[in-house]
């Protein structure tokens, strides 16, 4: 019997461990517009036009489109995949400004098949920002992404075709 997806010439989506420190709740739920998310890890697919400098320009775009600034773009290795980043900050009338640290990875397999990008997102706000911004960056540093990979499904017992 031969597996359609994923396999060798269709891959799935990496998988993305992160470390949550001892007392820290971690929430995982979907984004959705209009909501507060203090940390967001999501996977996408995605195609060639979504490039490292237009999920940058994006983030922009949405710090602007909020009446804020984003800062320099910054690279940043976790584990073995190299992110590239940006942090926004814009005001919110609930909690005065909302700081953002974005992460993103790209995940361009060989083949022509799926790219994937892994978005690291975490946000903070309210009289606190400046010390919860320094523990949600050390939340998205742990993260570590590890690409799909046959010889991993393989190993579990299961066909890859």
């Amino acid at each position: 019997m031969s597996t359609l997806y994923p396999s060798r010439d269709t891959p799935g989506p990496p998988s993305v461990a992160v470390d949550v420190p001892e007392g820290t709740a971690l929430a995982a739920k979907l984004p959705r517009e209009g909501g507060y998310h203090p940390v967001v890890v999501s996977i996408e697919q995605c195609g060639a036009e979504l490039t490292e400098e237009e999920a940058l320009r994006r983030i922009d775009a949405l710090a602007e489109s909020r009446g804020g600034v984003t800062s320099e773009s910054y690279a940043a290795q976790l584990g073995h995949a190299r992110f590239v980043g940006c942090d926004a900050t814009w005001p919110d009338a609930d909690v005065e400004t909302i700081l953002q640290a974005n992460l993103f990875h790209f995940v361009r397999p060989e083949r022509e098949a799926a790219a994937w990008v892994v978005q690291l997102s975490g946000s903070v706000g309210g009289p606190s920002a400046e010390q919860d911004h320094e523990l949600i960056r050390s939340v998205l540093a742990s993260v570590r992404v590890r690409p799909w990979a046959a010889a991993l499904v393989e190993a579990e017992g299961n066909p890859v075709a």
